[in-house]
């Protein structure tokens, strides 16, 4: 009888700590993009007209970017180097939608991101 109470408590502990911890990326490139596209919204305040074409030019690219991630078999330097002409591409993008002001703010933002992802911190869920 304790051994099944002992395995049932490890199987409920074993559930808990893999169910904690989640995706690991920030899902699929849909939700990727309108997660991005309502940052953007707010942090650049965006008409509605660029909230559209922000919106189509970050699905294209979540959809290029997480294609890398599910090519990169792990391999982060190679990961990191394909996905650069991803970024020029999509800020050239959206550098004929932003205004020169929203533009830079949004180059400032990614750089931020950028260096909390290099310190460890995520994509803004804080230290892990």
């Amino acid at each position: 009888m304790k051994n099944l109470i002992f395995t049932l408590a490890a199987f409920l502990v074993l559930s808990i700590s893999v169910n904690a911890q989640g995706p690991q990326r920030g899902g699929t490139p849909e939700e990727m993009a309108k997660k991005q596209t309502e940052k953007m919204k707010k942090d650049l305040s965006l008409s509605e007209d660029q909230v559209t074409k922000v919106s189509a030019i970050n699905l294209k690219y979540a959809k290029k970017i997480d294609e890398v991630r599910n090519n990169a078999s792990g391999d982060r330097a190679a990961m990191r180097e394909s996905m650069q002409p991803i970024r020029k591409a999509r800020n050239a993008e959206m550098k004929k939608v932003l205004s020169e002001d929203q533009y830079k703010t949004m180059v400032e933002k990614d750089k931020e991101m950028m260096e909390k992802r290099r310190q460890g911190g995520g994509q803004g869920r804080g230290p892990r």
